[in-house]
C-alpha cells in the first residue's frame, strides 16, 4: 500500500503543477518601479568640483540633502546621474522591462530653476 501512495504523490500532476512555474517561460509579471517616484521634485542647490569630476548638491521635497556623482544611481537604482555641468544636472530613468512604460525619461535640474522633465 505504501508504494502506491508514493507513486500517486510523485506522478499526480494536480498536486504539484500549480506550485511551480515553467522555468523556460518568462515571468507573468514584471517588477516595475513606482512611476510616482522620480527626481522631478528635486532642486539643484550647487555644483562643486573640476570639469573632470563634479559633484551636484540637490535637496528633495522632504528636505533631504544629497550629494550626487556622475553615473551614480539613485531611487532604488531606477535613475542614474547622466552628467553634471557647472549649473545643470541631468538624470535619466533606467530601462525597465518591456511591460513597464514609459521607458526613458530625463529630468534636468538647473541651478535656480524648476526641474524640467522630458520624455
Amino acid at each position: 500500500m505504501s508504494k502506491a501512495w508514493w507513486f500517486l504523490l510523485l506522478f499526480s500532476a494536480p498536486l504539484w503543477a500549480g506550485q511551480y512555474r515553467d522555468p523556460f517561460q518568462p515571468p507573468l509579471t514584471a517588477v516595475c518601479a513606482d512611476p510616482g517616484v522620480s527626481p522631478a521634485g528635486w532642486r539643484l542647490k550647487g555644483v562643486i568640483g573640476t570639469p573632470d569630476l563634479r559633484y551636484g548638491w540637490v535637496i528633495t521635497p522632504q528636505g533631504q540633502w544629497l550629494g550626487l556623482l556622475p553615473r551614480q544611481r539613485v531611487l532604488d537604482d531606477d535613475w542614474q546621474v547622466m552628467q553634471i555641468l557647472p549649473r545643470q544636472l541631468e538624470l535619466a530613468e533606467q530601462e525597465r522591462a518591456e511591460a513597464c512604460q514609459p521607458r526613458a525619461r530625463h529630468v534636468v535640474l538647473t541651478l535656480g530653476n524648476k526641474p524640467k522633465e522630458r520624455q
